[in-house]
């Protein structure tokens, strides 16, 4: 899979038969599940809307790997439906700016890590509208203490994360005990590590790398 090929959403738009055509790219929101099952993910989720889940093309799937996009968020339960298949690995997409990814094995349980930390912080954390109580534009002064307030809050959310979750090389390292817990050849630590404190444009486009890092995509 070359970057995020098959994983990228567009909605085409064509004016009439002389326009000139247009691909628009926005942002997704949802969750991809690749997971150690060929089953169909609505079959391993009951609870999920066959109209929002879709497989993910463009991978070379191991057997029995199996990869599926889904629209929104998954319903309660699903963490514990999908761990009976085994391994997992699920990238929970904002907006494609950031991702929560979490991973799942029978030897370590379940752990989370983020993709574009920033853009996930960016939702998150909420920039606030820049005007008073009165609805006055912000300028000045006042515009730079609103500025370093949300400033100062993002920073405080992105230590509280960087404390509380397998961040860097120890995410890494965590990801190639998933891969090989999970069966897979991944690449070195050290390419992982790469992979993980990378930024794209499109976080589905990291989590494309990640896949093909950790030996789940075979392109």
């Amino acid at each position: 899979m070359d970057g995020a090929e098959g994983l990228l959403h567009s909605d085409e738009v064509d004016g009439d038969d002389h326009a000139p055509y247009f691909a628009v790219l926005v942002g997704f929101w949802g969750t991809f599940v690749v997971c150690q099952s060929p089953e169909p993910l609505v079959e391993l989720i009951p609870d999920l809307e066959r109209a929002h889940v879709e497989p993910l093309d463009g991978a070379r799937w191991p057997d029995p790997w199996r990869g599926w996009r889904v629209w929104g968020e998954l319903p309660d339960g699903a963490w514990d439906a999908l761990a009976t298949t085994g391994s997992v690995l699920a990238a929970e997409i904002y907006d494609s700016d950031g991702a929560r990814l979490t991973a799942i094995s029978r030897t370590s349980g379940r752990w989370t890590t983020y993709l574009n930390l920033d853009g996930v912080l960016s939702h998150l954390v909420l920039a606030r509208a820049p005007f008073d109580a009165n609805g006055e534009e912000l300028t000045g002064n006042a515009l730079d203490e609103h500025n370093a307030a949300h400033r100062s809050e993002v920073a405080q959310v992105r230590q509280r994360l960087l404390e509380t979750t397998p961040m860097g090389l120890v995410a890494a390292q965590r990801a190639s005990a998933w891969a090989h817990e999970s069966g897979l050849t991944p690449a070195e630590v050290d390419e992982l590590h790469v992979v993980l404190d990378g930024t794209e444009v499109f976080v589905e486009e990291l989590f494309s790398r990640l896949l093909v890092s950790l030996g789940v995509d075979g392109s």
